[in-house]
């Protein structure tokens, strides 16, 4: 298992991807409503907040670890009582799922 990326939403896009820039670098992607920035391998994702239509992911910030087999974590993970938010489902970008930490955070797994 390996720390993949963190998601940050945010109202403001430009003023915090500036805010990373400053801290990170120039971001490898900087749209209007996103921007992502590579550090040492894991991926910064600045994304505009919106309202979720329901079956649409979760608009939270979230860590995201990428783990050889979702279904196989998701299943040992879900055994432990985390709230589970969504079951394993194939996206653009691979197969992933999302769970809650004890606290309520969102915790995203996703294939390596």
């Amino acid at each position: 298992m390996e720390l993949r990326e963190v998601a940050i939403f945010t109202d403001d896009v430009r003023t915090t991807t500036k805010f990373y820039q400053r801290v990170v670098g120039d971001p490898e992607v900087a749209e209007e409503s996103m921007a992502l920035f590579d550090v040492e391998g894991v991926d910064v994702l600045v994304h505009e907040t919106y309202d979720p239509a329901p079956g649409d992911l979760p608009c939270e910030d979230h860590y995201t670890f990428a783990v050889k087999d979702v279904n196989e974590a998701f299943a040992r993970l879900s055994e432990t009582n985390l709230a589970v938010h969504r079951e394993p489902a194939d996206y653009d970008w691979g197969r992933s799922a999302y769970l809650r930490h004890p606290d309520g955070r969102l915790v995203e797994i996703t294939s390596a």
